[in-house]
């Protein structure tokens, strides 16, 4: 990769991680993986312990699912093709897994561009897998890309976790108060525009593992028979504390992006790999 490129944090894919899993019956890597995880570039800046916890959850579904950091596109088109032709040879080393995506811009990227590999939404996985939580039952504002968003899945997963989502139409909130409803998105860019503009806003994949840095003032309280609850969604008061108000402005930072990056390649190696 060109030293100069604009293209960064991945210079010379130093932090990437595409690896099979080790097979607890041999002791040794699977020959063939029938999933791959793509956690996304930003996701994996933005909220490396998600990507941790996430891969270690899927490998309890699908003992032979490929983990697949990779920086796969950006603004170079020239680069791109360079990308593109290094993730199909990863890809077909891992014997050809089905992608599992969680971002819309990777599933945008997967279909215009590399439409031989398989591909699946993480979020019909997880309500495949029946995941739920039980929550209180807190609004939130959908906020998903139209073309290429995960719309249905998220809010089908959102309501398994006991959240509600806002709708105008037939909500009694206060229209003073909308604005201060947190959005949910499966794009970990729009959360991180919209906190970066000033709103509260949550991936959806923090219902389900637990809140970033960032919005740890947003902790779901959940019931004690961890069934839903069917009082009325309120808008609660929040605010953010001097550290998470530090940690947004971290996502935006270069150098703490590099770091993220280098902190979930040692970590993803050091836990499931044992280097």
């Amino acid at each position: 990769m060109n030293q100069n490129s604009k293209e960064t944090p991945f210079p010379n894919e130093s932090f990437a991680v595409v690896r099979a899993p080790i097979d607890q019956k041999t002791g040794r890597p699977f020959e063939a993986c029938s999933y791959a995880l793509f956690p996304g570039i930003t996701l994996a800046q933005s909220e490396p312990k998600l990507v941790v916890l996430l891969y270690d959850s899927l490998l309890h579904q699908h003992p032979d699912t490929a983990m697949f950091l990779y920086k796969g596109y950006g603004s170079d088109p020239l680069l791109n093709r360079k990308y593109q032709q290094r993730l199909l040879s990863q890809w077909r080393a891992l014997g050809k897994p089905t992608v599992i995506l969680t971002t819309p811009e990777d599933r945008k990227f997967f279909r215009g561009s590399l439409g031989e590999i398989p591909t699946v939404s993480l979020y019909d996985e997880l309500i495949a897998n029946s995941i739920s939580g039980g929550c209180s039952r807190e609004l939130f504002r959908l906020s998903e890309p139209e073309e290429y968003g995960f719309r249905d899945a998220v809010a089908e997963l959102a309501d398994n976790m006991g959240a509600v989502i806002y709708d105008p139409e037939s909500s009694d909130v206060n229209p003073a108060d909308v604005s201060r409803i947190p959005f949910l998105t499966s794009s970990i860019e729009v959360r991180n525009s919209m906190k970066k503009r000033g709103f509260d806003a949550v991936h959806i994949l923090e219902l389900v593992y637990g809140m970033g840095d960032s919005n740890t003032h947003l902790v779901h309280v959940h019931d004690g028979n961890h069934e839903h609850s069917h009082e009325a969604p309120q808008v609660r008061e929040t605010a953010q504390s001097p550290k998470e108000i530090a940690a947004t402005e971290a996502l935006f930072d270069v150098q703490a992006q590099k770091k993220n990056l280098q902190d979930l390649h040692d970590a993803l190696l050091a836990f499931f790999w044992g280097e």
